[in-house]
């Protein structure tokens, strides 16, 4: 009995000294919620130099904390974010697991103000890191990053802290970023159930347009989906790139889902979807005209290791007619290296040049095929050893052939046509590649000499291959990354036609790819026989300033016709292709080669040897000596050291094209 009376004293003295800490909490609950935000602010404030204040911060009931006029501004710059009120419940049952969660939010006018001029901003302190910081970042080694954990805690701490419920009302973000001024807005928006849905206005300098929001924000599920549209007509644009980039962003509808999940092996998954619809992109460096895209759709799932990320096979890439499915993995134990795959065994080829995006191949656009198609894509490579880098590509077809041509009959350079040069987009010359251009020489009048000392050059393999030479491309990677520049480029003397042929006018980062389908087209169908390619090339290429084709080289360095070259005249022109514009540093002052020829006059004429183009007599007799005699002479030998008869009369040169009369 005595022991039963105890017990009850005890829990009475127990739920007694409960209820006077709760009590005495509850007393203190708002001095104690403004010193933990106090210590909170204080700290940033250290940290980024930013003044956070607020009016009056206090609970109202248990559980419900209320900040009233809280704002940020940065040191010495504008007000960056200000909310007139905000009202925010925490989950008291979560806090007895020592874990925050909170429950339904109330923000009440929050601003966001962004101001920037040069290098002047009330935001760029944000991204600053302290010398600390910085230090321990660059002396974190590879073995200590964990991309599933920093994934992991990203996603955890966004849904764990995202409010079941959450009101907004009078949201804005505002931006004047060196003159030029957005906004976006929205009166306001619910987040109820899990689902939202807002009306925004943005505006764009003197521009301005409402787009529709609406989704779902599930923190249980840790899912997030949200579609947007444009409710006025046209396309819904986005803001501030376009001046500030010179580029334009527009699509009528977009959507985007996205969950989050962790295996029990501890491997971090993002999942989803994305979808645009009727997208146009334009920026000068990509093409001259709109790109669009009928519809595009991204479905995919992206795995975070310990040490690798990679973007699974079950991905599955689409726009307008065709998909594939890409496999990218990154890795940085037990070594840093990338992986690249795609195989796509067998589709339609009209389904393919018919997806292919309006604006961005003009040669292209309406052309019509038949047959089958396949492409293969490897790339390996392992960053500490970069010769041991895989690459191979090809794309294969079965039944294939052209019914009708789109924009460009690449068939038309078998006949004479006229030829426009350009530079840096604009054209040079123009001129006819045919008997009507008394510097046109067909192939059986330019000398084997130079046919095969720049084929030696530029490609060996001309005559065997199919317009591609993959070991040359992976070579080129590989001099590239070692040198990290673009130090070494892959082209064939095919890939080389065609992007002066078609391609002259367009200096954009899409024309190589428009290339590889033009020059696989023309060699996999036979559109144009060897000679006539390697004809037109020799005809068309530049080798001086304002000088086009063979023939006119050798009248311009040599002032000879083309069939009279020597095998050391024919090795110089050959060098002289990839920089033309630089012929005058083959020469010293005195008009004699340059020392450093030596080695390339070997290299040339030691494979031209092997491949029995020349003979044992006359490789040994070679020498890198040539004589200028031609209007170069001027460019290369000061005035004064060449004799007055030897001078150019380009009134009785009636042949001299015009170029060389503006020397």
């Amino acid at each position: 009995m005595n022991k039963i009376w105890i017990t009850r004293k005890t829990a009475l003295y127990t739920g007694a000294l409960i209820t006077a800490l709760l009590l005495l909490l509850f007393m203190v609950r708002n001095p104690l919620l403004r010193y933990a935000i106090d210590k909170k602010t204080e700290g940033f404030s250290l940290k980024t130099g930013a003044e956070i204040s607020y009016k009056k911060a206090y609970f109202s009931g248990w559980s419900t904390i209320n900040i009233d006029s809280l704002s940020m501004i940065p040191p010495g710059g504008d007000t960056l974010l200000s909310i007139a009120h905000l009202n925010i419940t925490i989950k008291p049952l979560a806090l007895l697991g020592l874990k925050i969660r909170f429950g339904d939010a109330v923000m009440t006018h929050p601003s966001i103000q962004l101001k920037r001029l040069g290098h002047q901003s009330n935001y760029l302190f944000l991204l600053d890191r302290k010398t600390s910081d910085t230090t321990q970042i660059n002396t974190t080694k590879n073995s200590d990053k964990d991309y599933a954990g920093r994934v992991s805690r990203i996603f955890g701490m966004l849904f764990n802290f995202i409010p079941s419920s959450i009101k907004v009302e009078q949201f804005s973000i505002s931006a004047d970023i060196d003159h030029h001024t957005f906004s976006f807005s929205f009166p306001r928006l619910d987040i109820n159930n899990s689902r939202f849905s807002t009306t925004a206005t943005i505006t764009d300098d003197s521009l301005s347009a409402h787009w529709l929001l609406s989704g779902i924000l599930n923190t249980s599920e840790k899912r997030v989906a949200m579609e947007i549209k444009k409710q006025d007509s046209g396309r819904l644009m986005i803001p501030y790139i376009h001046q500030r980039w010179n580029t334009v962003v527009a699509f009528d509808s977009a959507s985007l889902n996205l969950a989050f999940t962790l295996s029990d092996s501890g491997t971090a998954h993002i999942s989803g979807k994305t979808n645009i619809y009727n997208a146009l992109f334009n920026h000068p460096k990509i093409s001259p005209s709109d790109v669009k895209f009928e519809k595009s759709e991204i479905a995919y799932l992206v795995n975070f290791g310990k040490s690798t990320i990679e973007l699974d096979s079950s991905s599955v890439i689409s726009f307008n007619k065709i998909e594939f499915n890409p496999y990218i993995r990154y890795q940085i134990m037990p070594e840093k290296a990338i992986k690249i795959s795609v195989h796509k065994p067998d589709f339609g080829a009209q389904d393919f040049f018919g997806s292919l995006p309006e604006g961005l191949f003009t040669n292209l656009e309406g052309i019509r095929v038949k047959g089958r198609l396949s492409f293969n894509l490897d790339f390996n490579y392992t960053f500490n050893q970069p010769d041991s880098l895989l690459f191979n590509a090809a794309l294969k077809s079965k039944g294939f052939r052209v019914e009708q041509f789109g924009n460009t009959n690449f068939t038309y350079i078998n006949l004479p046509f006229t030829y426009t040069a350009f530079e840096k987009g604009q054209p040079v010359r123009t001129f006819e590649v045919g008997p009507g251009n008394p510097d046109f020489r067909t192939i059986e009048q330019i000398p084997a000499y130079l046919k095969n000392a720049i084929m030696t050059s530029e490609d060996g393999s001309f005559y065997f291959h199919r317009g591609f030479i993959p070991d040359a491309i992976r070579a080129s990677i590989i001099t590239n990354i070692k040198e990290k520049r673009f130090a070494r480029g892959g082209s064939t003397i095919s890939m080389q036609l065609v992007k002066n042929v078609f391609l002259n006018r367009n200096k954009n980062i899409t024309r190589k790819l428009e290339e590889m389908l033009i020059t696989w087209l023309i060699e996999s169908q036979q559109l144009v026989n060897k000679d006539r390619m390697f004809e037109v090339y020799l005809n068309i290429i530049e080798t001086g300033p304002m000088v086009y084709g063979v023939n006119e080289a050798a009248r311009f360095y040599f002032n000879k016709d083309v069939s009279k070259l020597s095998l050391a005249e024919s090795i110089y022109l050959a060098s002289i292709i990839p920089k033309p514009k630089w012929f005058r540093y083959s020469f010293n002052k005195d008009g004699t080669l340059r020392e450093n020829l030596q080695s390339y006059y070997s290299l040339v004429s030691g494979k031209m040897l092997r491949k029995e183009w020349i003979t044992q007599d006359e490789f040994d007799k070679l020498k890198p000596e040539i004589e200028l005699k031609g209007p170069a002479r001027e460019l290369v030998l000061p005035a004064d050291s060449i004799p007055v008869e030897d001078l150019p009369d380009f009134e009785t040169e009636s042949s001299a094209p015009l170029s060389f009369m503006g020397l």
